[in-house]
């Protein structure tokens, strides 16, 4: 974490229950990984951290299937507005965060237009890749009864990637792609290195379960 200078520590005692009930790989733990990835793009970019580091702490609230009860989205949206007035926010900040917060999920491939919320897309997405991403894609398709991977083609080459049934799939579904999607010239660079991370996660694998590439 970096100093409170943009975020007091108040604050961000408020918003952590806001994640209570999340599911393992969208807790509290990812919403600082994705607060620490923003401040490093954020700082290198020119952004209004104080606008990004806010969205960056309420981008998952209320996200419906991240809480095990299935808040309804529009409830979240509601806490996020309700948090960010009572904070004393200006309302043309309050606006840019609620803005960055309502675009940055990577299925509703939406590319943003303000310099934060495309920075906000980059840290999120950075979560998904690199070690930290392997582990979450696991932690996430045991929980939903995924297997391993396909028996007959682990690795999708001659089908397309169904991650409804098979966790590897995941990395041609989506993570594989992420690098190539990321707006802001730290962010790919960041998002290199952790690609690197999964292509060389996928040869180990290849050797250990003697699948060729």
């Amino acid at each position: 974490m970096v100093s409170h200078e943009f975020v007091p520590e108040y604050w961000m005692n408020e918003i952590r229950p806001m994640y209570r009930g999340a599911d393992p790989a969208h807790d509290f733990s990812h919403i600082s990984r994705v607060y620490k990835n923003a401040t490093i793009i954020g700082r290198e970019e020119g952004a209004d951290m104080q606008v990004l580091l806010l969205a960056a702490l309420l981008h998952d609230v209320g996200s419906e299937k991240k809480h095990e009860h299935g808040e309804p989205e529009g409830q979240g949206k509601r806490a996020v507005a309700a948090f960010l007035e009572s904070i004393g926010l200006e309302e043309d900040a309050r606006e840019k965060v609620l803005y960055a917060v309502e675009v940055h999920r990577f299925s509703g491939k939406i590319v943003p237009v303000t310099l934060e919320a495309r920075i906000l897309q980059d840290a999120d997405r950075l979560d998904a890749i690199g070690a930290i991403g392997i582990a979450r894609v696991f932690l996430t398709g045991g929980a939903l009864g995924r297997e391993l991977y396909s028996p007959d083609d682990p690795f999708c080459r001659a089908r397309e990637p169904d991650d409804t049934k098979w966790n590897l799939d995941h990395f041609y579904k989506k993570l594989l792609k992420l690098e190539s999607g990321m707006h802001t010239k730290s962010g790919k660079k960041l998002a290199a290195g952790r690609t690197t991370i999964l292509r060389r996660y996928l040869l180990d694998l290849e050797e250990e379960i003697g699948t060729k590439l």
